[in-house]
């Protein structure tokens, strides 16, 4: 497995989203460490050899955000893995391969930021579990995913980053990138969808833009009000801070 210094991307065949999330510079002028967190698309299509080497490189918790029925699907190799502890905590039900699910039906008329704040709102018991289980995680690697990586996994990904101190520039560009790196994975689906919801597989930055607006205004821009909010405690927040480092 070859981690890519400018990108931050573990190549690894099928899957195209997957980064490190170490290396960003923060407001204190820290960098977030490597070897932290991983922010992936599903690693359902993984060989062993890859999952192997996922778990060389001390992946040790795995936190799937996809839907009760797309693990059924597809599974998720780390469920069976005795290395590794795996969580699911589905953001929204939401079954993309259908293009007449209820969510893709919104997002026909809505962009995903819209679906972003829909999440951070509404989704907030998940999203609790998510951030507790990263707080009792085991040491090593904590990986979570969702299918490709840029939506349930980007608001994740956003709200680490922004405890971190990351800026709203980086973390807007770091969520951006994820269509360049799964325009081979998508391509079959803007084939076979309508115009309307083709922008539904990319990631483009308006979309983080709408998240971190609706932050902005209901939470200062920062986002340890809404942590709060959602039940962690000062000091909770203080060691989800010191994970990124």
């Amino acid at each position: 497995m070859i981690l890519d210094p400018s990108s931050n991307r573990l190549i690894l065949p099928n899957l195209y989203n997957a980064r490190d999330m170490g290396g960003m510079m923060t407001s204190s002028g820290k960098a977030t460490a490597f070897r932290r967190f991983i922010r992936s698309d599903s690693p359902s299509e993984l060989d062993m050899a890859s999952i192997d080497a996922l778990i060389e490189y001390s992946v040790r918790t795995v936190i799937d955000l996809r839907s009760e029925q797309e693990i059924s699907r597809s599974g998720n190799p780390f469920m069976t893995r005795p290395e590794v502890a795996f969580y699911n905590f589905p953001l929204i039900a939401l079954d993309p391969d259908d293009l007449r699910d209820p969510t893709m039906d919104f997002l026909a008329s809505n962009k995903l930021g819209d679906l972003y704040v829909m999440m951070l709102e509404h989704s907030r018991k998940s999203i609790q579990g998510v951030l507790r289980t990263i707080l009792n995680a085991p040491e090593g690697v904590i990986m979570f995913h969702c299918l490709h990586g840029k939506d349930r996994t980007g608001l994740i990904a956003a709200i680490l980053y922004l405890l971190a101190g990351v800026s709203r520039e980086n973390i807007t560009r770091n969520y951006a990138s994820s269509f360049n790196n799964i325009r081979v994975l998508v391509k079959p689906l803007f084939d076979n969808s309508p115009s309307d919801k083709h922008h539904i597989y990319r990631s483009d930055a308006e979309n983080m833009h709408i998240l971190l607006d609706h932050i902005e205004k209901k939470y200062s821009g920062i986002i340890e009000p809404y942590l709060r909010e959602i039940g962690f405690s000062e000091s909770e927040i203080e060691k989800l801070r010191e994970h990124m480092f």
